[in-house]
């Protein structure tokens, strides 16, 4: 089912309306999901891969403009329950500092992991019309 929205086409999914940008398009919306299960941990005797996806997340915010009419961010870190740390509508203006704050105050939730149970939390919690208002 396709639906018009100021202009822009939506396609319906069976939890929420995805807006889709074609050429010309500034912003992007960017989720991202962190496994912070217990097999991720943070062990001493072996790199830190927790805080290799950490860096990741700061590295891509970096690089890129943050803002209403740019792009937004959002993250969910998921084991066998799942938190939102942020969503696209928490930082909306160049707050990196923040954000940056934000993400180094995560902490490991060491839990089982539950891949799908993030993966469908996450849509939820960033693509809700309260957590995704463009």
């Amino acid at each position: 089912m396709q639906i018009e929205n100021d202009g822009k086409p939506l396609r319906q999914t069976s939890i929420c309306y995805t807006k889709f940008c074609f050429a010309g398009c500034e912003y992007r919306d960017i989720g991202f999901l962190l496994d912070s299960s217990g097999s991720i941990g943070e062990n001493p005797d072996v790199f830190d891969t927790y805080e290799l996806m950490r860096r990741f997340v700061r590295r891509i915010i970096g690089r890129i403009d943050i803002g209403p009419t740019r792009n937004l961010v959002g993250l969910v870190q998921f084991s066998s329950t799942v938190e939102t740390v942020f969503t696209f509508n928490t930082y909306r203006n160049d707050s990196r500092a923040a954000i940056y704050q934000a993400i180094h105050d995560m902490a490991l939730l060491n839990e089982n992991t539950n891949t799908a149970l993030g993966l469908r939390s996450s849509l939820l919690l960033l693509l809700t019309k309260a957590a995704f208002n463009r």
